[in-house]
């Protein structure tokens, strides 16, 4: 079964649930249904500065977009998406978006147009008709790492928990630098798959291609620690060329095609199946909770009334006990969370004590390689060099800090969704066997994300420098040089301190916030969860009550309509156990 025709069958039985369910059931077949039907992913372009990837983004949307810039890009994303037109949309931090003709694109994005970023851009956002982006994929365009400017490496750093694939691009000259290296080594952990592409090479004879390609793998290797790491060799502007000029004879001889199908097999083989299961096992477990219910108003109906009675004084003692289980679950997990508080503040007064004497130390170096020059020439430079080198320890700090907490907050919240899910299974399995009910369970692939995952979003990371008068330093032009350099030396002793405690204190009061606003999120998801399956158990027992009131002739009516409902879904649950049985017969 092909996978477009799997998505059309859950997309059916997603319909013909629709009209059995209530409305809060029908709200998350409607998320599924939308999940299912975009199966979007983003593929993030990654390389250095003049690696090519501009061009190489223009070969697959077959036509000359984005600009090439002499100058490295600013800090920004552009996001790539399937639209049946054109169309450029410029989001700012201000909320407001903008629409523009593309050849508009590099008054935004590029350093020469839009230096520092001074026109407030966010990222833009461009809908294109080309194949590949119909295919769902979202191609991501990263500011390339390596360049003049720090932060274009920290905003792909920050592009990260959103990344499905990445493609990264090498070059035959040179093939790999150190820089690539120290940035692969931090990106690949976090990447279910990076697609290497060896630009370029169009610049050297076969000979010397194949010495470049086993070069490059050979220490991609050994820096990653895998021996599966295929490179595509490619000549993106040849790849264009033939494109723009329908000449499918220098496409083909581009190498351009055999990545794309690779990016479709990802699609369709990887992404498309973890869709496929997903969607499918999220409306099992739907339908394993409707014919519980089914079961057991049919089985409540007609039970004696004596011996019903006695099974659901039985299932309160059971919600008490259980109830029990979740508050000592909640207990741990709040005492969780406030050690990796904990953690976080211990990391921050790490940092401040052993950076202000280093960082002190570097400055010193800055002082004495000029003291030779006028008061104020030698305050304006440590002013800079303060603000240069905090920048980039914080940034650096940040983005460890970052990863570490995520890493920890994930494994925490996890466990604890793991605990509670657990309990409602235990409460439903205890349920089904107090009233003689079968009950199937289907393991739903979920992930701590979005809700409950804690990561910066880009367009929302703060900014936690408050660098104005790092060193505003006094200048004493009419004093004797030796005064002057020691008032500048102690004003620096004061500076530095103040403001590494500053921003300390913004960076953990950002980190305490965010961990402490997912802990909420996550244990009140949980906690309404574990209601509504106690909820949805009484409610049936009260219905099938309230049924023993009506006359016979109205029960045998709605215990037909019962049984024909439990058929209705039993078809539907059989239909959906067959593709995922197909689904895995062809992964085999």
């Amino acid at each position: 079964m092909r996978f477009e025709e799997a998505k059309e069958r859950i997309t059916q039985a997603i319909n013909s649930l629709a009209p059995l369910v209530q409305e809060q059931d029908r709200e998350m077949l409607s998320e599924v249904e939308h999940k299912l039907r975009e199966n979007k992913f983003n593929l993030v372009v990654l390389g250095q500065f003049k690696r090519g990837k501009t061009t190489f983004i223009n070969a697959l949307l077959g036509q000359k977009l984005l600009p090439s810039a002499i100058l490295p890009l600013t800090s920004i994303v552009t996001l790539l998406e399937y639209g049946p037109q054109m169309e450029v949309q410029v989001h700012f931090l201000d909320g407001k978006v903008k629409k523009i003709k593309h050849e508009e694109i590099k008054l935004y994005v590029t350093e020469k147009e839009n230096p520092k970023n001074e026109k407030g851009v966010k990222y833009v956002r461009v809908l294109h008709p080309a194949p590949i982006l119909k295919k769902g994929i979202i191609l991501v365009d990263t500011p390339g790492v390596g360049s003049l400017y720090e932060n274009n490496t920290d905003v792909t750093y920050g592009f990260l928990p959103r990344v499905d694939a990445g493609v990264f691009l090498l070059t035959v000259d040179p093939p790999l630098s150190k820089e690539e290296i120290a940035f692969l080594k931090d990106v690949y952990p976090h990447v279910e798959r990076i697609f290497f592409v060896l630009n370029k090479v169009d610049y050297v004879d076969s000979d010397d291609l194949q010495e470049v390609m086993e070069f490059a793998l050979g220490n991609l290797k050994d820096a990653l620690g895998s021996n599966h790491i295929p490179i595509y060799p490619l000549s993106a502007k040849m790849a264009l060329e033939g494109r723009i000029q329908k000449d499918q004879g220098k496409v083909g001889r581009s190498g351009i095609t055999e990545l794309e199908k690779a990016l479709e097999d990802f699609l369709l083989k990887e992404k498309g199946s973890i869709v496929l299961r997903s969607s499918a096992n999220k409306v099992l477990s739907l339908l394993s909770t409707l014919l519980f219910r089914v079961d057991l108003e049919i089985k409540a109906a007609t039970t004696p009334l004596e011996e019903l009675e006695e099974k659901i004084g039985r299932f309160q003692e059971i919600k008490e006990e259980i109830a029990q289980e979740r508050r000592d679950s909640e207990f741990l997990f709040k005492g969780e969370i406030d050690s990796l508080i904990k953690i976080v503040n211990n990391d921050m007064e790490r940092f401040r004590t052993q950076k202000i004497p280093k960082i002190y130390s570097r400055l010193m170096e800055v002082f004495q390689a000029n003291k030779h020059k006028g008061s104020l020439e030698l305050s304006k430079l440590l002013d800079q060099a303060m603000k240069e080198i905090l920048v980039k320890e914080f940034d650096q700090m940040v983005i460890q800090e970052n990863e570490k907490v995520n890493a920890e907050y994930s494994r925490i919240a996890r466990r604890f969704a793991d605990k509670v899910n657990g309990i409602i299974d235990q409460l439903m399995t205890l349920a089904a066997e107090l009233f003689e009910i079968p009950l199937e369970r289907f393991q739903v692939e979920e992930s701590i994300t979005e809700e409950s995952a804690l990561w910066y979003k880009l367009e929302d990371r703060p900014k936690l420098l408050d660098l104005e008068g790092a060193g505003k330093f006094i200048s004493y032009s009419i004093l004797p040089s030796a005064v002057v350099h020691k008032k500048i030396k102690a004003e620096l002793q004061k500076k530095l301190p103040e403001k590494v405690d500053m921003n300390c204190g913004r960076v953990r009061s950002d980190f305490v916030d965010r961990i402490t606003k997912s802990a909420m999120e996550l244990r009140w998801g949980m906690e309404q969860k574990m209601n509504q399956t106690v909820a949805f158990v009484e409610e049936a027992i009260q219905k099938a009550l309230s049924l023993r009131e009506k006359s016979q002739e109205e029960v045998n009516a709605a215990l037909n309509a019962l049984k024909e409902k439990k058929r209705l879904l039993e078809g539907t649950k059989n239909q959906l156990k067959e593709i995922l049985e197909e689904r895995r017969e062809k992964a085999a």
